[in-house]
């Protein structure tokens, strides 16, 4: 039973798994930046790999940020028995990745139609 002037520790825990699931996800970015950096050096122009690999790592580390940064505000808003903030890590997120994974399709498709 929680004492009456803290909050349930169940939204604390709820919030921290949410946290390492952005955790999770920047490192998989990042993965993926290396990924693409060490097997596909020369993907459809010659800087091609090195803005994608780039890119993947910036947004693995933004995720990683924007997701404390959430974090750190939903704590403060279960303190003070606030609503949640809005979410913008998220949309930020899709919309970047979005434009990443264009910018992979194009690189991918030079280098099949030059192969």
């Amino acid at each position: 039973m929680s004492r009456p002037d803290h909050p349930d520790y169940r939204f604390t825990l709820a919030n921290e798994r949410t946290l390492l699931a952005w955790l999770r996800t920047g490192l998989a970015l990042v993965a993926g930046g290396i990924a693409v950096a060490t097997y596909a050096p020369d993907l459809g122009v010659r800087w091609g790999s090195t803005a994608l690999a780039l890119a993947l790592v910036l947004l693995g580390m933004g995720t990683v940020l924007g997701g404390f940064v959430r974090w750190r505000a939903n704590e403060a808003a279960i303190a003070a028995d606030r609503p949640l903030p809005d979410n913008w890590v998220a949309p930020a997120l899709v919309g970047v990745l979005a434009g990443v994974l264009v910018v992979a399709l194009v690189l991918v498709g030079v280098e099949v139609l030059r192969g």
